[in-house]
């Protein structure tokens, strides 16, 4: 499950993360020859992610599609994190899309075989 409220992304434990971005219809046209990538971290001070992944790109709609493997987000403990998302060009243009926001694991009752 994920909920969005604002730039808050809430999960569920152990789940499969996917989420998309779309981009404002008058702001950038994605063109496919970007590197997008989505990064979590601990804490905002952190030097290094805890996760970070390569996103794909919908030049049709111009939409970013973020996704985990449910493997890698056992990574996370229940808690709160944060993420940003940024944009690479190939000429070394680079720009944040989203500002550092708050990435919430919530815990689960079920098992699914990953330990909770």
């Amino acid at each position: 499950m994920i909920v969005v409220k604002g730039n808050t992304l809430m999960v569920s434990q152990n789940d499969t993360l996917l989420t998309f971005f779309k981009m404002a219809a008058e702001g950038y046209i994605l063109k496919g020859t970007e590197t997008v990538r989505f990064s979590i971290k601990e804490r905002l001070t952190d030097l290094n992610p805890v996760i970070t992944t390569t996103c794909f790109i919908d030049t049709v709609n111009n939409i970013i599609r973020v996704f985990v493997d449910k493997s890698v987000m056992a990574r996370l403990d229940a808690g709160t994190y944060y993420y940003d998302l940024d944009l690479t060009k190939s000429d070394g243009f680079h720009t944040t899309l989203v500002y550092p926001s708050k990435f919430i694991v919530r815990e689960v009752v079920h098992s699914d075989g990953a330990g909770n």
